[in-house]
């Protein structure tokens, strides 16, 4: 930040309004109308000046399952959406950067972990509300016993049986929280 300029903060229902509610290019600020597009004849918006083609797709977000002894490790969400839930460290994938990498700074960011990242558990989408993908990975702490942040009021491991399954912030950490379970039962 330049001479005290204040960072921007995000409102997500304003972002949840994109791509629907898009209405100028991107590339030259003509208008954007839905339109089918060749060869699969889908709609898309499409520019009436330029000719450009909105693909849109879910945003990647990345995570980490942090677990230890047994336990993985939540957070308390300080921020919307999802305010005062549980869920695991994650976040948007920046441009530029793996799924990997993002998991692995997100981690960082909002519990004050350093991870080494192990394999990938799954992608998972909210099948009501798909506009993200999230992609998790197993992770064992390095460094660093988990904090609090802007993002994380509160943050600590959990066994299975201590998960506040009433009280998790997002479909996307509930699937992926069965899916840890079963494997820890089959294992």
């Amino acid at each position: 930040m330049c001479d005290g300029e204040q960072p921007a903060i995000i409102d997500h229902e304003v972002q949840h309004r994109y791509p629907e509610q898009a209405r100028f290019c991107p590339l030259c600020a003509g208008e954007m109308a839905a339109k089918p597009v060749a060869p699969d004849n889908r709609r898309h918006k499409v520019c009436k000046l330029c000719g450009f083609v909105s693909f849109q797709g879910p945003k990647l977000v990345a995570g980490c399952l942090v677990v230890s002894a047994g336990k993985i490790l939540l957070l308390r969400r300080a921020i919307r959406p999802g305010l005062g839930l549980w869920t695991f460290p994650g976040g948007y994938v920046d441009l530029g950067e793996t799924a990997a990498q993002a998991a692995v700074r997100e981690t960082a960011e909002e519990v004050g972990v350093k991870v080494t990242l192990g394999e990938l558990v799954g992608v998972y989408f909210d099948p009501i509300n798909p506009r993200e993908a999230v992609a998790v990975y197993l992770a064992e702490p390095e460094i660093g016993a988990p904090t609090t942040s802007e993002e994380a009021s509160e943050a600590r491991y959990f066994r299975p049986d201590q998960i506040l399954w009433t009280e998790i912030a997002f479909a996307t950490t509930r699937l992926c929280l069965n899916d840890w379970i079963a494997r820890v039962q089959r294992s």
